[in-house]
């Protein structure tokens, strides 16, 4: 339940209460006359002289906070609900209401002690549970997430949209701490009612990946399938899922993934009306600069900022100005800290509005807003339909078109976006000369682990790894790598899969392509720096598909370790491609899987050419501009600038190619 329904819906109590002074009535009946001729103005009036006259009468505090929300005051509506809130700790239909105008306005952890502060002996819904699991959610107690829509499928049985409710948070629940196989059950339980439900026919297939259950993926990805051709066939809108990133990970077909991304950035716009002519205001400039709005809730130890943090240091502050909008925990680690101080404003936003966050935005004067996040978790979408900024552009945070018109510009590079690619985009593809992924050149290359620390055999010809989640290993690319090792003698593949039962499934299937399982050495997860201490361990990384390593495979590339890529059409599948590009090894980017599997086996069994190979590399890691973050800004505030000329110039947003840029 929404919070707008939710007033709509709330009873009201008789206006006469024992006690009640003449004045309160009085007022509490003009008041309520104003409210069904829908002066909601008027009505407030009354019942703040109501209230205020009889500050203990429970209903003029609900029919103010109706008001306020009417004319759209909702903190006052909140507040005047928590005055209703207090004087009865055992009304459930009060507590719920006003959790959920906290969990409208972002205000989670508000509205987790609202819920559990209803007395112990109030019987507890189906939608207090849903409404908890919402908060619970947002505050990442995936754990929590799951017992409460256990309790709402409990009370289920006759409601059908609680058992759908409860069904998707307890998938989304299980998927965060492990719980794959779980999860995709719950999605498939989803699809069954409702064929056309598009969202759980990718998250099941996803959760199915997660889980490397290919069986069960198989069975998904018909699923998944028919639920296309129904769509399809039948022109009906289907029920889309909050991101279209799973399908990233099942296809490199560009249309479709263009389709998936704009049905979702409709459903994140659902409710509301969104901004469809774009500012043509010429770009402020306060102070005469140019001020850049980063929106992620990924500052934190999270890939977006690892990649980021040179960068973000060097932009010219004579020129610019960077504000950022984030909607993440702080982790108080060190490289928060190094992002902080890049920040000429910094704004926590996790309990702000979608509109709140706009407006913040729109009054800081926000000349060209990036969006970090796309439709991985913690998307604020929904802001940008609001176009708090003239120039809004996504970048690094989603691996695709987000389908949005909302935004103006895609940021890639000639090999991620060619110029041939544009028609897969909503945005119009803005280049960046080498790479559109920036790094830093200062972290750290630790001293490297054993062998026998990290379990890999001692006598290993030749060790093989793939560090991305297991998520993105899929069946073509697993039969590929044990003909590669098959090939190969002594040589191992060491994986980074965290759950046994995954494991488990990736030796069975080993054992079926006629292969030792004990050739698969898995490690666990460790932090950053114990990583890249260990990865020098590694002789070649061989790269998934279609969804292959961003962050993984330039953190192979700076410990030294070739990346072996396989790229298609999509984005996601040409980024290791585009990294090698930028280092000046264009032959480790293979576009045929044949040609994946001779290029891993030839440098396995050719020791010089695999030597030459890395010598080049080492050369490449400190001569090409992929390292040098400040580099990396330089070339991004001439792009920036291109599109802010545009804007100026009253032109609409154009493609933008590469410009080439001296040494």
């Amino acid at each position: 339940m929404t919070a707008t329904t939710a007033v709509r819906t709330a009873p009201l109590r008789p206006a006469a209460q024992k006690g009640e002074s003449d004045l309160a009535r009085r007022a509490g009946i003009r008041g309520k006359e104003f409210l069904r001729k829908g002066q909601a103005s008027a009505a407030r009036e009354q019942f703040l002289k109501a209230a205020r006259a009889e500050p203990r009468q429970q209903l003029y505090w609900l029919l103010l906070a109706q008001c306020e929300h009417k004319l759209g005051q909702p903190e006052l509506a909140i507040q005047h609900l928590g005055r209703a809130w207090q004087l009865q700790q055992g009304d459930a239909e009060v507590c719920l209401l006003l959790a959920d105008f906290l969990l409208e306005a972002h205000r989670h952890t508000e509205a987790l002690a609202v819920l559990d502060g209803l007395q112990a002996d109030v019987a507890r819904s189906g939608k207090w549970y849903l409404a908890k699991a919402k908060a619970q959610l947002a505050r990442l107690d995936f754990e929590g997430t799951v017992r409460s829509c256990s309790g709402a499928l409990s009370l289920a049985a006759n409601d059908p949209a609680m058992k759908k409710q409860a069904l998707q948070g307890m998938g989304h629940g299980l998927m965060k701490f492990g719980g794959h196989a779980e999860a995709a059950w719950c999605y498939r339980m989803l699809l069954d009612d409702n064929p056309l439900d598009f969202g759980s026919a990718l998250c099941a297939a996803h959760a199915s990946s997660w889980a490397c259950d290919w069986a069960g993926l198989a069975d998904d990805f018909e699923r998944l399938r028919l639920c296309i051709a129904h769509v399809e066939s039948t022109r009906q809108r289907p029920v889309t899922g909050k991101s279209p990133f799973p399908l990233i990970t099942l296809t490199d077909d560009p249309e479709i993934l263009k389709w998936a991304a704009s049905l979702t950035y409709q459903e994140h716009c659902a409710g509301m009306q969104p901004v469809k002519q774009r500012s043509s205001q010429k770009v402020p400039r306060p102070g005469g600069k140019l001020r850049i709005g980063l929106m992620s809730s990924d500052f934190h130890v999270h890939a977006t900022s690892i990649l980021m943090a040179e960068f973000l240091e060097g932009i010219d502050r004579g020129g610019f100005e960077l504000y950022f909008y984030s909607g993440g925990p702080d982790d108080q680690s060190d490289l928060r800290a190094r992002v902080q101080r890049t920040a000429t404003c910094w704004t926590e936003t996790a309990e702000l509005s979608s509109a709140q966050l706009a407006a913040r935005i729109r009054e800081d004067q926000i000349g060209l807003l990036l969006d970090l996040k796309g439709y991985t978790l913690g998307s604020r979408m929904d802001v940008l339909a609001h176009r708090p900024a003239p120039i809004q552009v996504a970048w690094l945070g989603f691996p695709g078109t987000a389908g949005a018109p909302s935004l103006d510009y895609f940021i890639g590079d000639p090999v991620t976006t060619p110029m041939d690619a544009q028609p897969h985009f909503t945005e119009c593809i803005a280049q960046m000369p080498h790479c559109y992924q920036p790094n830093d050149s200062t972290r750290t290359r630790p001293t490297t682990v054993t062998r026998q620390q990290c379990g890999l055999p001692e006598d290993a010809t030749f060790v093989f790894a793939s560090f991305n989640m297991a998520y993105k290993i899929v069946p073509e690319v697993f039969a590929a790598w044990c003909r590669i090792l098959e090939a190969t003698p002594g040589s191992v593949l060491w994986l980074l899969v965290q759950q046994v039962p995954a494991r488990e499934r990736l030796r069975a299937a080993a054992v079926q392509h006629g292969l030792d399982p004990d050739r698969l050495v898995f490690a666990p997860f460790v932090s950053g720096e114990l990583h890249r201490s260990r990865l020098p361990l590694a002789d070649l990384c061989l790269d998934t598909f279609p969804c292959g390593g961003h962050t993984t495979a330039s953190d192979a590339l700076w410990a030294g370790v070739p990346v072996l890529a396989l790229m298609g059409q999509s984005f996601a599948s040409r980024v290791a491609g585009s990294l090698l590009h930028a280092l000046d090894l264009p032959e480790l980017a293979c576009t045929d899987i044949d040609q994946y599997i001779q290029s891993a086996v030839a440098l396995a069994l050719n020791p010089a050419e695999f030597r030459a190979l890395a010598g080049r590399l080492d050369g490449a890691r400190t001569q090409s501009p992929l390292f040098d973050g400040r580099r990396f800004a330089r070339d991004f505030e001439r792009l920036v600038l291109r599109m802010v000329a545009r804007q100026d110039a009253g032109l609409a947003p154009a493609p933008l190619a590469a410009e080439p840029v001296a040494v």
